[in-house]
């Protein structure tokens, strides 16, 4: 299928690996610091409903970092326009999940250690009242929600990648720091037993002089 697409990058590394690759079209990209802010979201997200409304695309998908733990992290794909009403969630299998089944995250402790857990919530919507009026057209309270949920769909993208961001590193750290622990230990055994060889060897010759004598 030949389906043309068009690339929003969000940080360094996306840009810097697709700009080296010149069959992918790069539209923008957007630098972020260390902690998203509502603004730099709705930057983003007027960047991309501008060009959603003016049918330059007709489908936008967000890939990022989905925070699953402290230790876990997953790659997702989540379809932001058009809105249905299921939503759609899918990893880089393709498996996807209802989009209205959210999670919630709760750090706390567990064996004296820092830990987070994740309780998965679902909001049954039921069907809207027959008798309900609307005091503006549905399709005008949709097109005023739209903004608002892109903002925040982006904002909560944008710190889970971070999140996952961290907690990488702070494995990485903490395997390293095992690591020296190990190597150290290794390196005091390895010392030692030079160390005893040597005196070993000094005892043997002390002895074996005296009884020459």
């Amino acid at each position: 299928m030949n389906i043309g697409v068009t690339l929003l990058c969000i940080g360094r590394k996306g840009t810097t690996y697709f700009k080296r690759r010149p069959q992918y079209k790069v539209e923008n990209n957007f630098e972020i610091g260390q902690t998203p802010t509502i603004k730099e979201a709705q930057a983003i997200a007027d960047e991309i409903f501008a060009d959603f409304v003016s049918l330059e695309v007709d489908k936008v998908e967000m890939v990022y970092t989905k925070f699953v733990s402290l230790i876990s992290s997953e790659p997702v794909i989540q379809t932001l326009l058009p809105l249905s009403p299921e939503g759609e969630v899918c990893d880089i299998d393709g498996n996807c999940v209802d989009a209205k089944e959210d999670e919630i995250f709760k750090l706390t402790t567990r064996s004296g250690k820092l830990t987070v857990e994740s309780e998965k919530v679902s909001t049954e919507t039921g069907e809207l009242d027959a008798g309900l009026i609307f005091e503006q057209d549905p399709v005008q309270i949709v097109d005023a929600l739209l903004p608002l949920y892109l903002n925040a769909s982006l904002l909560r993208s944008l710190q889970e990648a971070l999140a996952s961001e961290l907690s990488a590193r702070m494995n990485a750290m903490s395997n390293a720091s095992d690591n020296a622990g190990e190597l150290k230990k290794t390196l005091n055994r390895l010392y030692n037993r030079k160390r005893q060889a040597k005196i070993t060897t000094e005892l043997s010759e002390i002895c074996a002089g005296a009884a020459s004598v």
